[in-house]
């Protein structure tokens, strides 16, 4: 949890491995596929590379879109603090 006076309060935690978020996708992707051909479900070679080809595509952007509220650059940073630090304080 953040104090009070930090100018990064109300972001909500870091995540730790953004990366692994993204993989967690694709590896989700694969096995839900693989499940679904082995309960029958008529995929074809085709159409399984063209959705793992999609989620290979999609799952990095998304995450990227998602985490990108939650990430600051160090210049950001440094604005943000030096704006907390000449506020006027009560």
């Amino acid at each position: 949890m953040r104090a009070p006076g930090d100018p990064l309060r109300g972001t909500g935690p870091l995540p730790s491995e953004p990366v692994l978020t993204a993989g967690a996708i694709g590896s989700v992707t694969t096995s839900i596929i693989a499940v679904m051909v082995a309960f029958a479900f008529p995929l074809t070679d085709d159409q399984q590379v063209a959705i793992l080809g999609l989620v290979t595509v999609l799952a990095p952007l998304v995450m990227a879109v998602i985490h990108r509220r939650t990430v600051y650059a160090p210049e950001s940073v440094r604005l943000l603090l030096e704006t907390e630090r000449d506020r006027p304080r009560p």
